[in-house]
This record gives C-alpha cells, sequence and structure tokens, in this order.
C-alpha cells in the first residue's frame, strides 16, 4: 500500500508540475500580447528607437532611467511589429525565469527539478515554499513587462557559475547585468573580499565597457551616454541633501532600505478615503536621515562579513544543506535590493535563491527559527499581493515596506544559518 502511495504522489506530482508550468506560460504569453501598455514597448524600445535615431535617450520626458546597454539592445525590437516585440521579450523573458528557477534550487542544494518524480514530499514542500517567498516578483516583471527576469537569470547564472569555480564565465554575467542596472556592482567588493581578482575585474570591466559600445552611434551633444546617466540620475539623487529614497517613481514603489524608511519617518498614510493616500509629513531632515541609513548599511555589511567569517573558520560538509557559500551569494541578493537608491518589486525576484535555501534547510532540520523566519516571509509576501488581499491592503502594505521587511528577514535568516552552522547530523530524516 505505501509503494502504491508513493508511486501515485510521484505520477500526480511529475503531471502536476507539467501541466502548471504549461497552465502559467499561456497565460503569460496571452498576457503579453494584449495588455494594453507596455514597460517594453513605451521604455525600453522607445529608448533603443531614440539611441538609433541619435536622439537624447535622457531627454525630458523620458522614462528610461537605465544605463545606455539596455537600449542599444532593445533597439532592433523597434524595427518589428509590436506584437512581435512583444513575442519576442515574452519568449526571453520565459526562458530567463526557468533558468532562475532551475539553478536557484540546485544552488539550494535541491534534487534536479528533471527528476521530479522522485522527489521526496519533504523537497516538494521546500520547493513550494521558496515559491510562495519569491514568485509574485517575477510575475511582477511579467506584469509590467520588465526586463528584470532576464536580469536576475543573469545574476544567479553568474552565481552558479561562481559556485563551480568558473570566475570568467560567473564574472561576464554579472558585468551585463550591472550594465543593466549597476546594483550588481556589490559583486565587486564581495569578490575582491574574497580574492577572486579575476572574477571583480571582469564584472567592472564587462560593466564599462558594455556600456561605452552605444556611443559607437554618437548621442546629439556629443560625450558619454554612460556619463550622462550618471550626471542626470545617480549623482544628483545620492547628495547628501536630496531627499532620501528619491528615482524617478513614486516613494511607494521603492521598496529598498532607503525608499521604505523616508516612507515611514518622513510621510503618513490617510486612510480615510477610499484609497489610502500618502501625504508628506517632515521629521528628520535628509541630511541625517541618510547618515542613518548609511550607517545601517554598514551595519549590514559589517555583521554579513563577521558571519561569513565564522562559518568559514568551521571546515565542514553540508551534506544535502545549502553550501556556506551559497548562503553568501545570497546575502548578497539580499543587500543588492536593500541598499539600491531604488528597488521596485519587479526587482526581488533574486530572492528566489535566498528562499529555497532557507526552505530547505527549514524542511532539513526542523529549526524553529528558520520556520519562524520564513513562514513570515511567505505572509508578508501575500500580505501585498493585490489578488489576494485588494487593492486598500496592498497599497498600506506597501507604504510600510512589506517587501523591505521581507529582504530583511531572508538577509537576517541567512546570518542565522551562517552563525548556527547546521551540520548533516542536524537534518532530520521525514520520510
Amino acid at each position: 500500500m505505501r509503494a502504491l502511495s508513493s508511486i501515485l504522489w510521484n505520477s500526480l506530482t511529475r503531471r502536476g508540475l507539467a501541466s502548471a508550468s504549461a497552465v502559467l506560460l499561456a497565460v503569460l504569453a496571452v498576457q503579453a500580447l494584449t495588455k494594453r501598455g507596455s514597460e517594453w514597448q513605451d521604455v525600453y524600445v522607445r529608448a533603443g528607437l531614440q539611441w538609433w535615431s541619435r536622439q537624447d535617450i535622457y531627454g525630458a520626458g523620458s522614462a528610461y532611467l537605465y544605463p545606455p546597454f539596455q537600449a542599444m539592445m532593445a533597439a532592433p525590437f523597434g524595427a518589428v511589429p509590436e506584437w512581435l516585440s512583444r513575442l519576442c521579450w515574452f519568449a526571453m523573458s520565459a526562458l530567463s525565469m526557468i533558468v532562475m528557477v532551475t539553478l536557484a534550487w540546485l544552488l539550494a542544494q535541491g534534487p534536479p527539478l528533471k527528476t521530479a518524480s522522485s522527489m521526496q514530499r519533504r523537497e516538494w514542500f521546500a520547493f513550494a515554499l521558496g515559491l510562495i517567498c519569491s514568485f509574485s516578483y517575477i510575475l511582477n516583471a511579467f506584469a509590467h513587462q520588465q526586463t528584470d527576469v532576464m536580469i536576475g537569470a543573469l545574476l544567479i547564472g553568474g552565481v552558479w557559475y561562481f559556485a563551480a569555480g568558473r570566475d570568467v564565465a560567473g564574472g561576464a554575467l554579472i558585468g551585463v547585468a550591472a550594465a543593466c542596472k549597476a546594483t550588481p556592482l556589490l559583486w565587486c567588493p564581495y569578490l575582491l573580499w574574497h580574492k577572486r581578482w579575476t572574477a571583480a575585474f571582469v564584472v567592472g570591466t564587462v560593466a564599462l565597457v558594455v556600456n561605452f559600445a552605444p556611443d559607437f552611434v554618437p548621442p546629439p551633444d556629443g560625450g558619454f551616454r554612460i556619463v550622462q546617466w550618471f550626471s542626470r540620475y545617480v549623482q544628483p539623487t545620492q547628495q547628501i541633501d536630496a531627499t532620501l529614497g528619491t528615482w524617478g517613481s513614486a516613494i511607494e514603489y521603492n521598496q529598498s532600505l532607503s525608499g521604505t524608511v523616508q516612507r515611514l519617518i518622513n510621510t503618513r498614510l490617510d486612510l480615510t478615503g477610499p484609497e489610502p493616500q500618502i501625504a508628506a509629513r517632515p521629521v528628520v531632515p535628509s541630511q541625517t536621515l541618510k547618515l542613518i541609513v548609511y550607517a545601517m548599511f554598514l551595519s549590514l555589511i559589517a555583521i554579513s562579513i563577521f558571519a561569513a567569517m565564522r562559518a568559514r573558520r568551521i571546515v565542514q560538509d553540508a551534506g544535502e544543506l545549502p553550501r556556506p557559500v551559497v548562503i553568501e551569494y545570497s546575502i548578497v541578493f539580499t543587500l543588492m535590493l536593500l541598499m539600491s537608491p531604488m528597488s521596485s518589486r519587479a526587482h526581488f525576484g533574486i530572492l528566489i535563491l535566498p528562499a529555497f535555501c532557507l526552505a530547505r534547510v527549514a524542511v532539513a532540520t526542523r529549526d524553529l527559527m528558520i520556520w519562524t523566519i520564513i513562514g513570515s516571509v511567505a505572509v508578508l509576501t501575500m500580505f501585498i499581493n493585490k489578488d489576494l488581499v485588494g487593492s486598500f491592503a496592498h497599497d498600506v502594505f506597501l507604504w510600510l515596506g512589506a517587501t523591505t521587511f521581507s529582504t530583511g528577514l531572508l538577509w537576517f535568516g541567512c546570518i542565522y544559518v551562517l552563525w548556527r552552522n547546521p551540520r548533516l547530523q542536524d537534518v532530520v530524516v521525514q520520510e
């Protein structure tokens, strides 16, 4: 009877995974082709056409706020019908999503998904729990037709190569991701700290070189577009007297630590109307608040370094648990999002790596602290799903920074795992 039950379970889970994947891809494909507004078309492809025609891609009214590399890459899609451009975007994003999920699961030491029919039930539970904590952010990127899923695949592919000791390949992928959105440059100091000189050099060099490539079509006023991007967007928003969390978007959509601290301290939420309204409420001057947030950044970095150093002093075989170096990679991902000047929800899909890691540790060790952390993240993630809680509650939790707190919890969970240093003998057989 037990063998028959196991065969039935394996058959249902294998077919269920294939069916759910097919349905999801079909729904996303229809959405990609029929959605009225498309950030892919209105932001990236439009900027690509402006780049090709030697217009100023950062001119007045432009919604393109990124380094110039992505504009150049999107330019060819302006020469084809919009439906074909959207279809190509969907195909690239769908493939990237598969790469993100598959490699993140393998980095977390999960059994290969191609052997899904023989996966233990606890592994299925860990897989589902990790998706609950992170997958809505990937779907958010699909809903807005952003490029973050493709960037996420580059990042997770890069750390996959780092974990395998292939520094050049890993550095090249993360360098391209940094060329798209500069926050992945945080990998340079991390790699330098571990004396992986080649990887750090490749990340920085690729990020810089590919952003000079668009200048083979010169901008209208000369100079370099990457310098224009820095002087128009980065430098003004990061000055000490600039408002914290400012970056070409409404403050509630900035779920970085800067955006959330700014909202919670210097704005208030009016709940008396049919929809929550955000109003300015200056309490702490910008200069003081920035110094506080920068001190928080330094504390996060210092604690992360200390936990990693402590874990590396103990030589061990993690067995079926995620390797300590992968936990470190997960920490870097969380710090990228927390320390960025601007982190919208579409950026947070890379949390799939720490989510899978903590979910697998939780089901393997039954550690109460890790269960509390991963369970809290799952609940918070559901609270910011508009389809589940409604627009009013969604807006409230968005203002409160539920995504920021979820990321902070995942960071703390990774620190806890490195500090506690679970061993193979901590694993509990649950089958």
